[in-house]
């Protein structure tokens, strides 16, 4: 499988760093109710049991791609990897496809392109960038409000 444009040494970085980025940010909750990161052989076993695809997933090949040693993994793998992620993201996310762990791109860039595309948002956020630190840190509180009041209540006339 090839992957995205760029040199051999940025791609190995790139998919290191997005697996990395993706454990650190895929949690799940103890008998304590402590956030824990999932571990490399949590995760290969949970892909590698998955029947829905057909990557068979080693702890150390899957430590391996996270450290940049191995860089080309098969597109079953890549799929198995992406799946597990995608079933265990936080809520609000993006998805996480192959070509999230493949692409150059930050899933929250692409999801932040999405927003952008909309004309209003692209010009709140316009003349977002021309205020000052203080008149943006009152905006985002303006918008705290208007995020506690998005449930109008009877008689509100929504």
């Amino acid at each position: 499988m090839t992957m995205a444009a760029g040199s051999s040494e940025e791609q190995q970085r790139s998919l290191a760093e997005r697996l990395n980025a993706l454990f650190a940010l895929t949690r799940w909750a103890d008998a304590a109710g402590r956030q824990r990161e999932y571990s490399t052989a949590e995760v290969a076993k949970a892909v590698t049991s998955d029947p829905s695809h057909g990557a068979n997933l080693s702890r150390s090949y899957l430590s391996m791609l996270r450290n940049g040693s191995h860089t080309n993994p098969t597109l079953n793998i890549l799929e198995g990897i992406a799946k597990f992620f995608d079933d265990h993201r936080p809520p609000g996310t993006p998805p996480i496809t192959v070509q999230t762990l493949v692409a150059q791109e930050d899933p929250e860039e692409e999801l932040l392109r999405q927003r952008l595309a909309d004309h209003q948002v692209r010009a709140i956020a316009m003349r977002a960038g021309a205020m000052t630190p203080a008149m943006r840190r009152q905006l985002l509180k303006m918008i705290a409000v208007f995020d506690q009041d998005d449930d109008p209540g009877p008689g509100s006339g929504a």
